[in-house]
């Protein structure tokens, strides 16, 4: 069977937005293992000496705190969003369709908007010494939960709820609906909620810019006061390596959530 022109077409532009995508990526790679400053293709030049500089506290420790803070985040992000779906989505509480609207409305407003009115709110309110791991924490909570509720309350849209008046009818109360046959159905949406959290809170640049202390310095803004010195391949490193832990933690959330199956329709 012949293919079209326009199939030819549709598929050369995809080819194209593909490597339009990776391409940053591929170039951030070849400098990581470039011998100097200068990215070279020639992969028998190539070298992991500077990934060997990455095992040092300059690194590990804001990379550490990222992984901690972002953690946090996550699970912070997962319960709350949940609670919050449950009431939109689920028990459909007056003026739900607005409220499902309203959670688009970060998007109007810029992160560093937000890191400058986290900060006014902890100084206003004396806790200014607070500020760092508590204050990027709460920011970033701010910053992820709205999205996180949406991707919760689409799976608890598509949640039949014949199963629910069947495990009622069988005798189970709430709570066991809710933990026996509602949670486990959306669990790919609360595993997909939590890695966007995850993942958001770990690149963040704009609220940590704003949040951090001394001595409490994240991945990201190491990586830019790196870069007031000079342009250097460890950061090139640093990058490869954040990806390749980004993708780990991806992959795992993935096998637990299993919310592949929910950006498919349902099947994998």
């Amino acid at each position: 069977m012949s293919l079209s022109p326009l199939t030819y077409l549709y598929r050369a532009f995809l080819g194209f937005v593909l490597l339009f995508i990776a391409l940053p990526m591929i170039v951030v790679l070849a400098a990581s293992v470039s011998p100097t400053t200068r990215v070279t293709f020639e992969f028998w030049t190539w070298t992991t000496d500077w990934f060997a500089q990455l095992w040092t506290s300059r690194w590990l420790d804001p990379f550490v705190l990222s992984a901690k803070i972002a953690a946090i985040v996550a699970v912070v992000t997962g319960v709350l969003a949940t609670l919050a779906a449950y009431a939109v989505a689920y028990e459909k509480v007056p003026g739900h369709d607005a409220i499902m609207s309203f959670l688009l409305s970060p998007l109007a407003v810029p992160q560093i908007v937000k890191g400058v009115a986290i900060v006014l709110f902890f100084s206003s309110a004396g806790l200014y010494q607070y500020l760092g791991t508590p204050g990027l924490v709460l920011g970033h909570v701010v910053l992820t939960l709205p999205f996180a509720v949406r991707m919760i309350a689409t799976a608890m849209y598509n949640f039949d709820k014949n199963l629910d008046r069947a495990a009622r009818i069988l005798g189970a109360n709430r709570w066991q609906r809710i933990y026996h046959v509602l949670l486990p159905l959306i669990k790919p949406g609360i595993f997909s909620g939590m890695t966007f959290a995850f993942i958001l809170s770990f690149n963040d640049v704009p609220l940590a810019l704003f949040l951090v202390r001394p001595g409490e310095t994240t991945l990201p803004i190491t990586v830019i006061n790196y870069y007031e010195y000079g342009l250097d391949p460890v950061l090139a490193a640093v990058n490869v390596a954040s990806l390749l832990f980004l993708l780990a933690v991806i992959f795992l959330f993935e096998r637990i959530g299993g919310f592949t199956a929910q950006i498919h329709g349902g099947s994998k």
